[in-house]
């Protein structure tokens, strides 16, 4: 097992991950739910969990409001890349005599269960393995304020995958905690459009003994109202992602099922974009819009605040007739959306809240 295991982590280093780790059982027990390797893998003993980085070279563009499918493309390739590589582990596995299961970077969720048999779409947001509690009990990063994995040089800019298998690894340990550079900065959750993050209580695990702690996150319709690219303008008016959309938040989480089917609907009328992905619970593509918590986050420090003085300071997108996105400052865009006829405006924005937001 001791050779077994350096080959794994070798394979995912060579197949295209930056960082990669080994979690059993034992280093996962007492973990949440959405740590059980036996929900995949019923003899599971083990997993191999990496990181792929997403390309940083479109990112100031991205969140300066100058170029957006670039940024799209970069993590569309991340995310396929790191699908992929849990496939081929597990060929790999598989054929050594290990039974093993890929688990996809993203977008596989838990069905409706007795304890959960909401069909709200947010409240099903409940992954067969959370990557994330894994990677930081196998050293393949630290949990950051934002509860995002934090790697020592790409930050937070990773997509993560994992291998399950039967084959009884050996585990590495987590990184030292005196390591992470997460200062609790905050920027995350100022990056938020969705205040998806709470920024007074905090969420504790222990995971094989060791303590996992990040800000609670609120319920994930917050999330997804803003990174499905529904909605996107923050509260302050001054600044959005990159979503047209100017519906507000509720403050409620009992209102956002029906804010969901509202901007849901409202999206579909939009004029389409360039770029987009099919995810299941819609027909309409969705567009990468957001991820600013994720792309504001890294190592150093004065580069995490120009990034995040890029953001507000890059205007707020209108969508053009002809599917553009451009960027306007928010002066220009309240003059541009009080010539709209209501019908249009009604598309973006609820309209009896306009002058609030202003």
């Amino acid at each position: 097992m001791e050779k077994l295991s350096r080959l794994v982590q070798e394979f995912a280093l060579i197949e295209g991950a930056c960082e990669v780790g080994i979690s059993t059982l034992q280093t996962l027990e007492g973990g949440p739910p959405s740590s059980d390797l036996t929900y995949v893998l019923p003899e599971a003993q083990s997993a191999v969990t990496y990181a792929v980085a997403i390309d940083l070279e479109p990112v100031p563009d991205y969140l300066m409001k100058k170029e957006r499918l670039a940024l799209e493309k970069a993590f569309v390739r991340a995310n396929v890349l790191a699908s992929g590589i849990a496939l081929h582990l597990a060929n790999y596995l598989k054929q050594k005599g290990y039974p093993s299961v890929p688990v996809a970077a993203n977008n596989v969720f838990r069905p409706p269960s007795p304890e959960n048999p909401s069909d709200y779409i947010a409240d099903l947001y409940y992954p067969d393995i959370a990557h994330r509690y894994l990677a930081v009990r196998s050293g393949v990063g630290h949990m950051g304020l934002s509860g995002n994995l934090l790697t020592k040089k790409q930050g937070a800019a990773v997509i993560l995958g994992t291998t399950v298998t039967s084959a009884d690894l050996l585990p590495t340990p987590p990184l030292p905690v005196e390591e992470n550079y997460c200062d609790e900065c905050r920027l995350c959750m100022a990056s938020c459009v969705a205040g998806f993050m709470s920024p007074r209580e905090k969420t504790s695990i222990s995971l094989g003994g060791a303590g996992v702690t990040y800000s609670k996150r609120r319920n994930y319709g917050r999330c997804d109202l803003v990174c499905s690219g529904y909605t996107g303008l923050h509260s302050s008016g001054k600044w959005s992602t990159w979503s047209p959309g100017r519906f507000a938040v509720p403050a409620s989480d009992d209102e956002l099922r029906l804010a969901h089917e509202h901007m849901q609907s409202a999206h579909e009328k939009w004029p389409a974009s360039e770029g987009g992905r099919y995810f299941y619970f819609t027909d309409d593509k969705l567009r990468v819009s957001c991820a600013n918590c994720q792309l504001v986050c890294c190592p150093d420090k004065e580069e995490r605040k120009a990034r995040y003085d890029m953001l507000t300071q890059s205007g707020v997108i209108l969508l053009n007739s002809d599917g553009s996105r451009e960027a306007v400052s928010p002066e220009d865009a309240k003059k541009r959306f009080a010539s709209m006829p209501i019908s249009r405006k009604a598309l973006y924005e609820d309209i009896e809240k306009m002058s609030k937001i202003f």
